[in-house]
C-alpha cells in the first residue's frame, strides 16, 4: 500500500517537470514552424499551457505510474533508478514529438528530435531525483 501512495505523491512532480518538458519543446522546436496548419505557442498563448498540462496529466496512469509503482517496489539502487527514468523520459520525449507535430512538418521545418529527447531525459533524471528524495524523507511513503 506504501508503493501505491508513493505512486499518488509523485504524479505532482511528473506533472510539473514533464509539463515544463513540453513546454520547452513549442519554445525549441514549435517556433520553427510558420503556418496556419499548426496551433502552437504564437497562436494559443498561455491556453496551449493548460493543454499540454491537462495532458501529462492524463499521461501520468497511463506510462509513468504504473513504472514508478514497479521500480519504487523492486529497484533498490538510486543509480539504477536514475538510468531507468532518465531512458523513459527520453523515449517518451520521441513519443511526444512524433505525435506534437506531423512527419511533414518534421522534414519541412527542419524539426531535430534530439531535442525532445533531450529534455524529457532531463525530466526524467530530476522526477528520479524527486522520487528518491521523498521516498528518503517521508516515512509513510
Amino acid at each position: 500500500m506504501k508503493t501505491f501512495y508513493h505512486s499518488l505523491i509523485m504524479w505532482i512532480p511528473f506533472v510539473l517537470l514533464f509539463s515544463c518538458a513540453a513546454f520547452g519543446i513549442e519554445l525549441i522546436e514549435g517556433n520553427k514552424i510558420r503556418t496556419t496548419e499548426y496551433f502552437g505557442l504564437n497562436d494559443l498563448g498561455p491556453a496551449l499551457v493548460f493543454i499540454e498540462t491537462s495532458i501529462v496529466i492524463i499521461l501520468y496512469p497511463i506510462s509513468f505510474m504504473p513504472l514508478t509503482f514497479i521500480v519504487s517496489k523492486y529497484v533498490k539502487k538510486p543509480v539504477f533508478k536514475m538510468i531507468i527514468f532518465t531512458l523513459f523520459g527520453g523515449g517518451m520525449g520521441t513519443l511526444v514529438f512524433k505525435i506534437i507535430y506531423d512527419a511533414r512538418f518534421i522534414e519541412e521545418f527542419n524539426l531535430r528530435i534530439i531535442s525532445p529527447i533531450l529534455l524529457f531525459s532531463v525530466a526524467g533524471l530530476l522526477f528520479a531525483l524527486v522520487e528518491i528524495a521523498i521516498k528518503r524523507n517521508i516515512k509513510f511513503v
